[in-house]
């Protein structure tokens, strides 16, 4: 038989209760099992962070001991490089110093050949010393109205001595040895029978130049002793090796000589120059006597300005003095200068005359063109008058030349010269044609 038990009945408040008292059953045994789990995490974490923190000390200070060993292998390659590399700049230098040692003695050993057993010539107390030089050979035809005569008429050597005496100061010398006939003329007139005088009396010598100088500046050089009389264009080149035709102009003549004005004087000349932009402003002033008339200054000087980009120089030239030291001879010269040199063209003219204190006054001017056929060939043309003002003192020169220069320190030229001397005061015209071979080698 069974036994049914009979259902209690369950009011709304008792069922509330119940769900209530389950709810805060669940939250105990959630908060007994959660919180032991939450905190255990926690526990875990922390210790790892510390782990990690421990491990990451470790790896800084093994990181700052490794960066201190870096260091030191560092410098201590570096210092290694550099023992490795002073052998080989070692080697270098040796190297170097061997070449120089074999070009010394190259050198000695050609010094050697050239001078045997005998002295290097060495300054004194110069603290720098150039030697050159040249030596000027010609021979002259001359046919004149009476007769023809031929000859090697003149053998020059001049020995060219510059020093450096120090820091402002130079000194130059320039000492001639000369062999030499001029052309000159037998008859009365000495226009009509061409003759050169034998030249085996002793060889004359004579001292050119000697000057020394003080550079306060290029505006400011003062320059005594024996030096080229600044006017012209001609009178300034002076050396053979530097013109075209080593016979000057007539009014140059004789040499040395002061048909116009001296070609050197004796005594201070003052000089120098300036760039205005492209251009250039130079001048001369200078108190000295000629050597032929030592007692006595003349006083002169030159003024010039160069067109640069144009190529051409101007000049005007004054002197004033005495020709003579044993009676009244007064006299000025007053001369201009016109040089053109662009391309292939050098042009140079020169004028002068003088105003002379008991004696007719001097004319005398001449322009010569030339031009460069090649880098070692020129051709010129010099047209050259020249009046003295005396009885038969007129001459007009046409000189035609041809120069070469197969190396630059070799000038050998071909000249033919037609010098007519016009009629006067009853002498007749004569003229006289001149053919001529010379050669200058400088060094």
């Amino acid at each position: 038989m069974m036994l049914i038990k009979p259902i209690r009945k369950v009011t709304p408040g008792q069922r509330g209760a119940r769900v209530w008292h389950g709810l805060a059953a669940l939250v105990l045994l959630a908060g007994l099992g959660l919180v032991p789990a939450a905190a255990s995490a926690a526990d875990a974490r922390d210790a790892e962070l510390a782990e990690m923190q421990h491990k990451l000390d470790e790896a800084m200070a093994a990181i700052k001991a490794l960066s201190g060993t870096v260091a030191n292998l560092q410098q201590q390659l570096a210092e290694q490089q550099a023992q490795a590399a002073r052998p080989a700049q070692t080697a270098s230098k040796v190297a170097e110093l061997d070449e120089r040692v074999e070009e010394l003695e190259d050198n000695v050993d050609t010094i050697d050949e050239r001078v045997g057993s005998r002295a290097v010539a060495n300054a004194f107390d110069a603290s720098k010393l150039d030697i050159g030089g040249f030596v000027d050979i010609a021979t002259t035809l001359a046919i004149g109205e009476d007769k023809t005569e031929a000859a090697f008429n003149r053998e020059v050597f001049e020995l060219l001595l510059k020093a450096k005496l120090g820091k402002d100061w130079d000194l130059f010398m320039a000492q001639a040895f000369v062999r030499n006939s001029p052309l000159s003329f037998s008859d009365p007139a000495g226009r009509r029978s061409p003759f050169f005088a034998n030249n085996n009396s002793p060889v004359k010598t004579d001292t050119v130049l000697a000057w020394a100088q003080y550079t306060k500046s290029d505006m400011f050089k003062v320059q005594f002793g024996r030096f080229i009389t600044p006017h012209g264009i001609i009178n300034i080149e002076h050396f053979p090796a530097n013109l075209l035709d080593p016979d000057q102009p007539q009014f140059l003549r004789p040499f040395p000589g002061q048909t116009i004005f001296a070609n050197f004087s004796d005594g201070l000349n003052v000089h120098g120059s300036k760039f205005v932009g492209k251009n250039k402003f130079s001048y001369n002033a200078y108190a000295a006597a000629w050597a032929g008339n030592a007692s006595n200054l003349n006083v002169g000087g030159r003024l010039a300005y160069t067109f640069t980009d144009a190529g051409l120089t101007f000049g005007i030239n004054g002197t004033y003095g005495d020709r003579s030291s044993t009676q009244d001879a007064n006299f000025g010269v007053l001369g201009g200068d016109v040089l053109f040199q662009k391309g292939r063209w050098i042009w140079k003219n020169e004028i002068f005359v003088t105003d002379e204190e008991g004696a007719p006054g001097k004319l005398a001017f001449y322009t010569m063109p030339a031009y460069k056929l090649t880098d070692k060939w020129t051709a010129f043309y010099r047209f050259d008058y020249l009046d003295t003002g005396k009885p038969g003192g007129e001459s007009i020169e046409n000189v035609l030349g041809l120069s070469f220069k197969p190396i630059f320190n070799a000038h050998l030229r071909g000249i033919y010269r037609w010098r007519r001397a016009t009629r006067d005061a009853g002498i007749p015209a004569a003229d006289t044609h001149v053919f001529e071979l010379s050669t200058t080698f400088n060094f």
